[in-house]
């Protein structure tokens, strides 16, 4: 019988994003106004594009600040993907459960690693974070934060080493 389990969650934006969102925000308007007052006195209706272009392109880069991440495990082989404003995949990792050399809940106590290649893919609360640590041939020593449900913590489970099974 195969195991699945497959969950995606939304990164919560942290104070670094909201200060892109408003920067966007402010450029935008004043190349905007600037854009709007040069149509004014020179009267070329062409710059009006120039307006349309830039304010789509703060709706581009505003909904590149949106962010999922979604995790599937299949027979044991966990991939992860970030997935960009609900337009764009990109393909973080694909990692073996049975391969990780340590796992479980991520906390204050669990030491940093800076030999390590972090892969940040959580919700970016805090909250109900998971650590996983493994060699990989793409990145080599890698450690894997991120936030599963109970589906995936127990397809994670069924395929962990013996000597980290709870």
């Amino acid at each position: 019988m195969d195991n699945f389990a497959e969950y995606m969650v939304k990164k919560k934006p942290s104070a670094k994003d909201n200060t892109k969102k408003i920067a966007i925000l402010i450029l935008a308007a004043l190349l905007s106004a600037a854009t709007i007052f040069f149509t004014i006195f020179t009267h070329i209706p062409f710059l009006l594009l120039i307006t349309c272009g830039i304010i789509f392109g703060a709706y581009f880069f505003l909904t590149n600040l949106s962010v999922e991440y979604e995790y599937a495990i299949t027979n044991g082989e966990m991939d992860v993907d970030k997935i960009i404003a609900r337009r764009k995949r990109v393909h973080l990792i694909t990692v073996n459960v049975a391969k990780f050399d340590a796992y479980g809940p991520f906390t204050d106590d669990i030491p940093d690693d800076t030999s390590r290649t972090l892969v940040l893919c959580s919700d970016n609360t805090g909250e109900g974070e998971y650590y996983a640590d493994l060699e990989t041939e793409e990145y080599g020593s890698t450690r894997i934060i991120f936030t599963p449900n109970n589906s995936i913590q127990n397809a994670i489970e069924l395929a962990l080493p013996r000597h980290l099974r709870r």
